[in-house]
């Protein structure tokens, strides 16, 4: 639907949520971000274009915010669709979203080898058969504008955090952001609004960073991936939650670990801190690793937290 002039919004189911991709649709050309899975630009994206009138060929820029394959994954279905179009992410996510390997192995693989977490064959093969990645035509920095025709153009920012390259899209005309997964709240929920699984932010202090950026705006409407449409006071909240939940984690993190000399691995905090930080699944606990990794490195840059080895997996000890 149009959840802005000009900006139409594309849910697609992933399990029990959902994702959104975006239109900009403007006098002269449209641009659209993010591609979701494989199948979902010809089996959501090509509808709604068709409902309000849209030729594929008009687009001529497709944007990836981050390095998730739920935001990258469709990527060659609309290189299929758009040939014309110039695909672009952020420089530091490059190498993640042109290669489906590389973003298991860096990003969701991440704590196997050290932590024992990871999701396991299974998933990964759903996220490789639901995956067709292709080579991007522009790397981004951040602070390009893309002109789309009649005056209007779409200015790109860097919001680091969940990513390293993770993008945001504001439109100025209509005072609107279009954040993806920027801001995370205090978990990312289902289709109903349940809570699902913690939100999965993992440099803390340019998330910390971003969200200031963001709430600095003051914009009328923010739009995301996996949430409801916000405007006016809603999106405070929303920035102020997900800002004051980090403090949230940072504290509980640290009382935990000061709980006993011995240490804790990161599997047996985000167990014993999962309770404490969510009402999601007591499974979606392990999801934690993400924020839990970055407070750590945190603590360890600070000299407040020491790191040794166990049988083969890291401890983390309090100084």
């Amino acid at each position: 639907m149009e959840v802005a002039p000009r900006i139409h919004r594309i849910e697609a189911p992933l399990g029990d949520r959902f994702v959104c991709m975006y239109l900009f649709v403007g006098t002269e050309s449209a641009l659209l971000l993010d591609t979701g899975l494989d199948g979902m630009p010809r089996q959501y994206l090509v509808p709604y274009m068709d409902g309000i009138g849209l030729k594929p060929e008009k687009i001529r820029y497709v944007i990836n915010s981050h390095a998730d394959f739920d935001h990258t994954a469709g990527n060659a279905s609309v290189r299929e669709l758009c040939p014309q179009a110039v695909f672009m992410c952020h420089d530091l996510d490059r190498h993640m979203v042109e290669d489906i390997e590389a973003m298991i192995r860096l990003r969701y693989s991440e704590y196997e080898q050290d932590h024992g977490i990871g999701d396991g064959d299974e998933v990964k093969e759903f996220i490789r058969n639901s995956t067709r990645h292709i080579p991007i035509d522009v790397a981004l920095q951040g602070g390009e504008v893309l002109h789309l025709g009649g005056g209007w153009h779409i200015d790109v920012w860097h919001t680091p955090g969940h990513t390293y390259g993770h993008l945001t899209l504001l439109d100025r005309a209509s005072n609107t952001l279009v954040i993806a997964d920027a801001a995370l709240h205090n978990a990312v929920p289902t289709a109903h609004g349940a809570p699902a699984f913690p939100p999965t932010y993992r440099y803390v202090d340019t998330y910390i960073a971003s969200i200031q950026r963001l709430a600095g705006q003051g914009v009328t409407t923010m739009l995301t991936s996996h949430y409801p449409v916000y405007r006016d006071a809603e999106v405070a909240e929303f920035l102020g939650e997900s800002r004051t939940y980090v403090e949230r984690v940072d504290q509980a993190l640290v009382a935990q670990l000061q709980e006993r000399a011995e240490g804790y691995t990161l599997r047996q905090l985000c167990d014993a801190l999962g309770p404490v930080l969510g009402e999601w699944p007591a499974e979606s606990s392990a999801y934690l690793c993400f924020p839990l990794m970055g407070h750590l490195e945190r603590l360890v840059q600070h000299g407040r937290v020491e790191v040794e080895r166990a049988d083969g997996v890291i401890v983390y000890k309090w100084k």
